[in-house]
């Protein structure tokens, strides 16, 4: 009595055969089995002779050699991209960046996610730049890094042998906003403005002499700051988060600052030491009359201790430079502080990313070394007056006469 049992193919036993009718060359590879029908899976090429279907064969066996190659065939880029985020992207990045992260992989799932992993190209990337992004300042850059991210690791994992993000190109920039320095008009008229922050006029002292970024400082607690030493330290910062459904505001975080070099030490004058310590007896005084104060240990909060909320302070920051007819916004505020540094002579590009917390010397050169028309006008001059230290000037040949 014999068993009929069935023969089951190892995964890469492939076939070259002629297709009589249609006089074509078929290369045909196993490579496995579906879970639920267990049918045989395979993948076939149509070519006009032997030689191309044996070349083709050997290519199918080379894509197909392992099982992280099946599964990238039956990925979509949709499937891979929200796989790469919720396990190797959202795990590690803040809330609010998380938040741009989903902006950018929707665009990229809008427009190619049902196409399988393994069969995206770079041109299908790039047309989503092309088309979809070229007229936002950030977000074609954003998008180019974060999608070079989730490909490479497919690529670290073999889902697929080459990055498609790997040469998308970014469009022209445009014109950066010009750095527009405050006077010291401007400055006096910022902090005698009146808001609905009892803490206003603080908030910006401390930012004219430390530079820091808005959500390092919202986030400042009295035991970061000596006010005997004269020492501030950065250990936290103030984010929003993702508005959810049913919520009527963007939450508010504490978080850890925005790169580990974020993370620092800086040393505040006197001046502002005497101004802080005005402040605190100023804001104990209001704890005692509130009764309840929400964040007792928060250095610059609301009138009942609560959090300033970053969007709302960028905003009423705004609406008071318009009113003034200021144009300087606040994160140039922080421009300032290198560019008065800078000025000092006293100072390299390395105390300057320091100071202001730069992940990188080259994001320091890169936004804050501003040469406005004044200091290009005096570098005109300079150069004309110093012409003659380096060669002779001819002198206007005379006009001939008319005849």
């Amino acid at each position: 009595m014999t068993t009929n049992k069935k023969h089951y193919r190892p995964a890469g036993d492939g076939s070259i055969y002629k297709d009589e009718k249609r006089g074509r060359w078929i290369a045909q590879l196993h490579i496995g089995y579906d879970s639920r029908s267990g049918r045989s899976i395979k993948r076939t090429r149509t070519c006009s002779t032997q030689k191309e279907a044996r070349e083709a064969l050997a290519s199918l066996r080379e894509k197909y050699t392992s099982q992280t190659a099946l599964l990238a065939d039956r990925l979509t880029v949709r499937d891979w991209l929200l796989r790469w985020f919720e396990t190797y992207s959202r795990p590690r990045i803040r809330p609010n960046s998380a938040e741009t992260y989903e902006r950018v992989l929707h665009y990229a799932i809008d427009a190619v996610g049902r196409i399988p992993l393994g069969e995206l190209t770079s041109c299908e990337l790039q047309n989503i730049i092309n088309t979809r992004l070229h007229s936002h300042a950030r977000s074609p850059r954003i998008f180019k890094s974060i999608m070079h991210m989730a490909f490479q690791r497919a690529v670290q994992l073999r889902l697929i042998r080459e990055n498609p993000a790997a040469c998308l190109e970014l469009p022209k920039p445009k014109p950066r906003k010009p750095y527009t320095s405050p006077t010291k008009e401007n400055r006096d008229a910022l902090l005698a403005a009146e808001t609905r922050l009892y803490c206003w006029r603080w908030i910006l002292l401390t930012e004219y002499m430390t530079g820091l970024r808005r959500s390092e400082l919202l986030a400042l607690r009295w035991e970061d700051i000596d006010l005997e030493k004269g020492a501030l330290y950065v250990r936290h910062s103030l984010i929003n988060g993702k508005k959810e459904p049913g919520m009527t505001i963007r939450p508010i975080y504490l978080a850890a600052p925005k790169t580990a070099t974020s993370k620092r030490k800086l040393f505040i004058p006197p001046a502002l030491c005497k101004e802080l310590a005005a402040y605190k007896a100023k804001q104990a005084a209001l704890r005692l009359h509130a009764g309840q104060w929400a964040h007792p240990e928060t250095v610059f909060t609301r009138a009942d201790g609560s959090w300033i909320n970053p969007s709302y302070f960028s905003a009423l920051y705004y609406a008071n430079r318009q009113k003034l007819g200021i144009r300087t916004t606040f994160h140039m505020l922080r421009h300032d502080m290198a560019s008065r540094m800078k000025a000092s002579h006293q100072f390299d590009f390395k105390d300057i990313q320091a100071q202001l917390g730069h992940s990188t010397i080259q994001v320091t050169m890169d936004i804050y070394t501003h040469i406005d028309d004044q200091q290009k006008a005096a570098v005109s001059s300079w150069l004309e007056n110093d012409a003659t230290n380096l060669f002779d000037t001819p002198d206007p040949a005379p006009k001939r006469k008319a005849r």
